[in-house]
């Protein structure tokens, strides 16, 4: 049997010349874990803390990985990943599944690597390709003109779809009525509204995103208000909710998936625990018919493609990209596609 030899952790804090996002977000702390076995075999996982404050992750990270790792005999990650998680029950979630997220990218990539295969057939899917839409740049505070200039050189430049930020107020209409003129009718566009709105905002919104054909509304409301969800979901706009980017614990997705709150999921890799929660999220999700759309990493969550019986949407946003190398191109129609090679690709810049 293989063994696990040793673990690395990393932390790399980064700073951005501006803010970016629609939350003015200034910095974000990387997490890197390295895992060998006895082979001489190594993978490579991450996670992220978006706003900084990633140090008592790392240290978590590190703690995991020699309580449960170091010297164990390698398995199938889900069964990592469940052993480290039943750790939990008495401190919770929160940072702890941060931490857990890298340790389980190092392991589905050190799988992977072993076998001599991609990632995502490691997985259980196949390297087909996947429909990439651009998020990257919009600011809610921009004026109306300056989104759909953005939004029309990302469709020339061979984008699905576009995605810019709203603030859930009256100026809303202005940026979506000028974004859908800029790219015309048939082009995707959808909306971000980091949680910025209430029922009646939210409501306005939806109704306008309705007008303009929108794809989805991104989070219309303050994450976990699910209440506000319910009754969101009730008054049925026809246009579709994006919601799970803050979504911890598997709990929390089934509700949203079972009450008909969310017809696009997104789950956020660190957020969520790494890639064995998010692959169960997207089963889940496929079943009822939800889009599956990840917090950014398009790169990373290539690798679900073909893991489950659903849709696949992938979002470019680039915030902890270029620390790594070795990331799939994006084609001229728009998809992205699993690099052929073994693991998931990636290698830390020196």
């Amino acid at each position: 049997m293989t063994q696990i030899t040793s673990t690395n952790i990393q932390l790399i804090e980064k700073k951005f010349a501006k803010p970016i996002g629609g939350s003015g977000v200034t910095g974000v702390d990387i997490i890197v874990a390295t895992l060998r076995d006895d082979d001489g075999v190594e993978g490579l996982g991450f996670s992220y803390v978006i706003g900084g404050g990633g140090g008592v992750i790392a240290k978590l990270a590190q703690t995991q990985a020699s309580r449960f790792l170091e010297g164990a005999q390698l398995q199938a990650p889900p069964v990592h990943w469940a052993l480290i998680k039943k750790s939990f029950n008495r401190t919770g979630d929160g940072p702890n599944m941060l931490a857990l997220a890298a340790l389980d990218v190092a392991l589905w990539d050190l799988t992977a690597r072993r076998r001599n295969e991609p990632l995502v057939r490691a997985m259980g899917g196949d390297i087909v390709p996947v429909p990439l839409y651009a998020s990257g740049g919009f600011s809610p505070n921009a004026a109306p003109g300056e989104s759909a200039e953005l939004a029309v050189n990302y469709i020339e430049a061979g984008y699905a779809g576009v995605k810019p930020r709203v603030n859930a107020n009256s100026d809303d209409e202005a940026v979506l009525r000028a974004v859908r003129d800029a790219i015309g009718p048939n082009a995707r566009l959808m909306a971000d509204a980091n949680e910025k709105g209430n029922i009646e905002t939210a409501s306005r919104l939806l109704a306008q995103a309705a007008e303009y054909g929108l794809d989805f509304i991104e989070e219309p409301l303050p994450s976990d208000d699910i209440l506000g969800y319910r009754r969101l979901a009730a008054k049925g706009s026809g246009v579709t909710i994006a919601t799970g980017e803050h979504f911890q614990g598997l709990d929390r997705f089934v509700v949203c998936l079972e009450d008909g709150i969310a017809g696009v999921i997104q789950p956020d890799l660190a957020m969520a625990g790494g890639l064995t929660p998010c692959l169960e999220v997207a089963r889940i999700a496929a079943a009822k018919g939800v889009i599956v759309a990840p917090h950014f990493l398009p790169g990373l969550f290539v690798h679900l493609s073909g893991t489950f019986d659903g849709q696949l949407l992938l979002e470019e946003f680039p915030i902890i990209e270029d620390v790594f190398e070795g990331w799939p191109e994006r084609g001229s129609d728009g998809m992205l596609c699993p690099r052929d090679c073994a693991g998931h690709g990636l290698l830390l810049k020196m």
